[in-house]
């Protein structure tokens, strides 16, 4: 079974203008190795010092931000030349040329009123006031209304065939006219009476391939694209032969490191204009590029010297009022930053006192905790003691119970065994008695009175007997005693534990309140 082809929304063939920036991109993908920073200059007072470059300006002259920048750039590339140069490097031979150009030829991508993007070459622009780039931006314009895309592309394409049959290139050109030539691929441009009419127009009142050559310098302004952007290009491709391009983005609103009247470093909410900068590394290292850097951060740390860019320039008065209201400005800013300062040290302490209350609030639940548990033991070890003493006092209470059974059982036994031997004694003394009734009476008495002393002596021991067994009932109501002084002694140790109890109880309604 055949696939099933993807359903295709549309299809449409490169033209001319995306043949050649394609060509061109892929070039520089596959030939230059691109180191890329990007740079983030704080760009608050730079944009009052905009506004103020156009008060009292017809809209139509104008300064525009990405014509500024423009000019800043500019500036920073006569700090810095190297960036503005042109490389030829045979890698098969492994031999290199840096040419480095006197002027500074911009080529940067503008939107045609078709929609179509065309990278434009903004000529001698190291030689041009603000009010100049502004006349020839707007020349650009009012010649892009007149301009053909394809044709204007062609000369370019047609140049650079030339060019490459001159350099023996000859498969590469061949390739390039097939492509352009044929088939659905190919150019479509003007011919007969159109042909003519286009080039009746004044090449004074449209562009032609000298606008749209190669620049020194590709810059591109990203930020006029979608002005409410919040970042940054990560990296932009360096049209061959140049060695740098750079890209510029929108202002924003960042947080961004300061240094206050102390010297102590601190964070606040400050303009900030993110700068791609991309460069060969064939050509440059990072520190070639460094004069440029400090060339824009000194034009950003003091923006009064655009006031001097633009026709007429400032006197050595105006500049000096314009940067000490630009001081009065900073001094505000200071003011302000410490007036947010002395809000984040009150909202600190605040945090501080928060965090100590809650500290105590911890270390008094912990307090109670801890006497609550103390409490607890005491109550348990009370409780321990009372049940030991109960324990006690109920083995003491046997053991006298036990004692006492036993010196009684003995003292029956006892008084037992007397009445035995006494009835025993009798019936000896009777039967005595009856055998001796024979013999004198004189004998009779005596015995008569032994007996009787006998029975005296029984009758004292059993007296002795009953105050032993009148002692054991002593000992046990002493133990009972004793059995009682260790309740009141558990009944105390309670009354204690209770108070414990009260008083972590205390504690814990105090360190609440």
């Amino acid at each position: 079974m055949a696939k099933k082809d993807k359903p295709v929304l549309k299809t449409e063939h490169f033209g001319i203008q995306r043949k050649i920036v394609a060509n061109m991109t892929t070039e520089s993908w596959q030939n230059i190795p691109h180191v890329t920073y990007t740079y983030e200059p704080d760009v608050t007072e730079f944009m009052i010092e905009y506004r103020r470059l156009n008060e009292d300006v017809e809209k139509e002259n104008k300064i525009t931000v990405n014509t500024l920048m423009l000019k800043v750039i500019c500036e920073g590339l006569k700090a810095c030349p190297a960036m503005n140069a042109h490389i030829d490097f045979d890698r098969k031979y492994v031999r290199g040329v840096i040419n480095t150009l006197s002027e500074i030829n911009i080529s940067m991508p503008m939107v045609l009123p078709t929609g179509e993007m065309m990278t434009i070459n903004l000529h001698n622009f190291e030689s041009k006031n603000l009010n100049q780039m502004v006349d020839y931006i707007k020349d650009v314009n009012r010649r892009m209304e007149n301009t053909d895309l394809n044709e204007v592309m062609f000369d370019v394409s047609l140049d650079n065939t030339i060019t490459g049959l001159k350099q023996g290139k000859i498969k590469q050109t061949l390739q390039r006219l097939i492509g352009s030539k044929t088939g659905k691929h190919k150019v479509k441009t003007l011919k007969g009476k159109a042909k003519k009419e286009y080039e009746s127009i004044p090449e004074t009142d449209r562009l032609t391939k000298h606008d749209i050559e190669q620049g020194s310098i590709t810059i591109s302004n990203i930020g006029s694209v979608y002005r409410e952007q919040r970042g940054a290009a990560a990296l932009i491709e360096i049209i061959p032969p140049q060695v740098t391009a750079i890209a510029v983005g929108a202002v924003q609103d960042k947080p961004v490191v300061v240094v206050n009247e102390n010297n102590e470093k601190e964070i606040a909410i400050r303009q900030v204009l993110p700068f791609t900068i991309v460069f060969d590394h064939r050509a440059l290292d990072f520190g070639d590029i460094v004069p440029f850097i400090k060339k824009l951060d000194g034009i950003f740390e003091e923006p009064e010297i655009i006031h001097t860019w633009k026709d007429g320039g400032t006197d050595n008065l105006d500049m000096e009022e314009i940067k000490i209201e630009r001081e009065a400005r900073e001094e505000k800013y200071q003011q302000s930053k410490e007036r947010e300062k002395a809000l984040k040290e009150a909202e600190e302490k605040a945090r501080k006192a928060q965090k100590e209350a809650e500290k105590a609030q911890k270390e008094a639940l912990k307090a109670q905790k801890e006497a609550e548990e103390k409490a607890l033991k005491a109550q348990k070890e009370a409780e321990k003691a009372i049940k030991e003493a109960e324990e006690k006092a109920l083995k003491a209470q046997k053991e006298a119970e036990e004692k006492a059974r036993k010196e009684a059982e003995k003292a029956a036994k006892e008084q037992k065994e007397a009445e035995e031997r006494a009835k025993k004694e009798a019936e000896k003394a009777k039967k005595e008695a009856l055998k001796a009734q024979k013999e004198a009476e004189e004998k009779a008495k005596r015995e008569a009175e032994k007996a009787e002393r006998a029975l005296k002596e029984a009758e004292e021991k059993a007296k002795r007997e009953a105050e032993k067994e009148e002692k054991i009932k002593r000992e046990i109501e002493k133990a009972k005693l004793e059995a009682e002084k260790a309740a009141e002694k558990a009944e105390l140790l309670q009354q204690k534990a209770d108070q414990a109890i009260k008083q972590a109880q205390s504690i814990k309604t105090e360190s609440e309140e």
